[in-house]
């Protein structure tokens, strides 16, 4: 029984650096009619009932489509409940002063606290930083793109089983490297 646990244990290890490939996406091509209208992609969390695909078939979809696409941001949805993106962000911010000094108010909807901004980049820098966003990344740099950003609307903060939870509406741009 013993080894069976380490082998399963090993298993589990091995599998970590796959982060991208363990979501699926989607995408559809697009139409934005704003002031300078433009046709993109964007990229989302496949839910049903699409068809979810690693983030490597959707860029190859994408690429078999269009020889010049231009990629419209990912929304991250749901995805930022993930342990390992929760993780990655609290554990960083735990250790930045600026947090450690002000900490947002904890409570569902409390998106409108005095340092917002500075909180709301420090989120950013995690997430940039995160095991998550250099898997995709990885998928990216073969086409030669990279994120290059995260961006936020509805920034909040819950305390879970005592520890801290961020929450927010999350997505990514996209740029050529």
């Amino acid at each position: 029984m013993k080894k069976v646990r380490t082998i399963f244990a090993l298993s589990a290890l091995l599998a970590l650096p796959a982060f991208a490939d363990e979501a699926l996406w989607t995408t559809e091509f697009h139409h934005y009619d704003f002031a300078k209208p433009f046709d993109a992609w964007p990229i989302y969390p496949a839910v049903e009932p699409t068809k979810p695909e690693t983030m490597a078939q959707v860029l190859n979809d994408i690429y078999s489509k269009d020889k010049n696409p231009r990629i419209f941001g990912i929304s991250l949805s749901t995805l930022s409940t993930r342990a390992d993106i929760q993780e990655d962000v609290v554990t960083y911010l735990e250790k930045q002063p600026e947090f450690q000094k002000s900490p947002p108010p904890f409570g569902i909807n409390k998106w409108n606290f005095e340092n917002r901004a500075q909180i709301e980049k420090l989120v950013s820098d995690a997430l940039m930083q995160s095991r998550f966003v250099n898997s995709l990344n990885k998928e990216f740099a073969r086409q030669g793109l990279k994120i290059s950003s995260a961006g936020f609307e509805k920034t909040f903060f819950t305390k879970e089983n005592g520890k801290i939870v961020w929450h927010a509406i999350t997505g990514f741009d996209v740029e050529k490297i």
